[in-house]
């Protein structure tokens, strides 16, 4: 049995109205409060109406990329453009950056995009029409773009939070757009996109070995630049996170599975933006378990998903893209940071006191600078789990309770056992 915690953390207490935050997203007006107090958040913390003249919209955008799922297979899509020009837009468009960043400091970034959209069915991305053709162009760009968008209506916010994606800010409906500038394209991007005989994987593979960003990775899938071309399709964002996760999860699977074991315990932690991410790495064949907690109510659920040494054949859909943006940073370290293999417990609690719908590239962002501090070491999992519940405050128990690959791990029969 682990050891009781040895740094109890006070308790918070989760409202019904947290949870029904949860749901609704800002959009469904599930409390029945109107206005919604998230959109009005929003409202406060931008002002696109004084910042947008008319309908024209001209702005550097990050450069940025929405496409939605409502009506697949035709689906609203466009670029986002702030109502300003200039190259400090990017930071708009790179959540790596933003850990040390308060809320409404990411908000306010976040909710100056004005998102741009016009219905388009996803398969146009093998002959694209003018509109969606200068979209992927700026796609490809590293850097911001100039750029001018003459809208059908003013801006207006209707939805802010998706659960999966970044916050969007104000909605319009798009007339026309085009670039003012010409992209800024690494050599490694122009590849993956201009051979039309490549089929996805193999391009986000070689990007990620090139070091592209995941974000730009994602755009590209998103705007259907990626794959052979005549199997093009345009893939609604909230979709492309997590397949460009799997895509590079799957590969360093492979890879993993040849590396030899590490000896001890490691275990890792981070702390941002309400969210605490933990990292038990055990001492065994490549298995995988994501394990979440919204705090709140006096005995929390923790929900669970989990993989075994051949990974996962369908969706986790109990934890779903926390679980692969999790999974990633695990799998990078072992790969390429330590050359080892390991299972790997990872923990994650939600504060919803501080709770806002940011998007899951947050925990793949904490769990990446977990990895890359010193992390601690222990020669018993016993003494491992007493340093994991240091940083939580549901007792590391009811963990322990939800944990597939616990039970598994402590009653499992090796073949060393034979020889003791």
């Amino acid at each position: 049995m682990p050891q009781q915690r040895l740094e109890p953390k006070a308790k918070s207490t989760r409202t019904d109205g947290d949870a029904m935050c949860s749901r609704c997203m800002g959009h469904r007006s599930l409390c029945g409060v109107r206005p919604c107090p998230l959109l009005m958040r929003a409202k406060a913390l931008v002002n696109i109406d004084s910042a947008v003249t008319g309908y024209n919209l001209e702005g550097s955008s990050p450069p940025a990329v929405f496409v939605g799922n409502q009506g697949y297979p035709k689906v609203l899509a466009g670029p986002l453009i702030p109502p300003f020009r200039g190259k400090e837009t990017s930071l708009m468009e790179r959540p790596d950056l933003w850990l040390n960043k308060t809320l409404d400091q990411i908000l306010s970034i976040r909710f100056s995009l004005v998102r741009t959209k016009k219905r388009i069915a996803v398969d146009e991305a093998i002959e694209p029409s003018r509109n969606l053709a200068e979209t992927q162009t700026m796609a490809l760009s590293e850097v911001p773009l100039d750029s001018e968008a003459s809208l059908i209506k003013r801006p207006s916010f209707t939805t802010v939070f998706t659960g999966k994606t970044l916050p969007i800010g104000p909605s319009a409906p798009l007339d026309e757009f085009r670039l003012d500038d010409n992209p800024q394209v690494p050599r490694a991007v122009d590849k993956a996109t201009s051979d039309i005989d490549m089929n996805a994987t193999h391009g986000v593979m070689e990007m990620f070995e090139d070091g592209i960003r995941q974000e730009h990775m994602t755009r590209l899938l998103s705007i259907g630049l990626l794959g052979v071309k005549k199997k093009r399709r345009l893939v609604p964002t909230q979709w492309s996170i997590t397949a460009v996760d799997d895509i590079i999860g799957r590969q360093l699977h492979k890879e993993v599975l040849h590396l030899p074991w590490i000896n001890d315990y490691h275990v890792y932690v981070d702390s941002a933006l309400g969210n605490t991410v933990v990292l038990l790495f055990l001492p065994s064949v490549w298995q995988f378990e994501a394990l979440e907690c919204w705090l709140g109510s006096l005995n929390p659920p923790v929900i669970s998903d989990s993989e075994w040494y051949q990974g996962r054949k369908d969706y986790a859909k109990s934890v779903a893209g926390a679980y692969y943006a999790t999974k990633l940073p695990a799998l990078e370290f072992l790969v390429n940071d330590i050359r080892k293999q390991a299972g790997v417990i990872v923990f994650m609690e939600i504060d919803p006191t501080q709770w806002v719908p940011l998007g899951v590239w947050r925990f793949r962002e904490i769990a990446k600078r977990a990895l890359t501090t010193s992390g601690s070491r222990f020669t018993t999992l016993n003494d491992a789990l007493s340093e994991v519940s240091r940083f939580l405050r549901n007792p590391v128990i009811n963990y322990i309770n939800a944990s597939a690959m616990y039970r598994q791990y402590t009653t499992q029969t090796l073949l060393t056992d034979f020889f003791r």
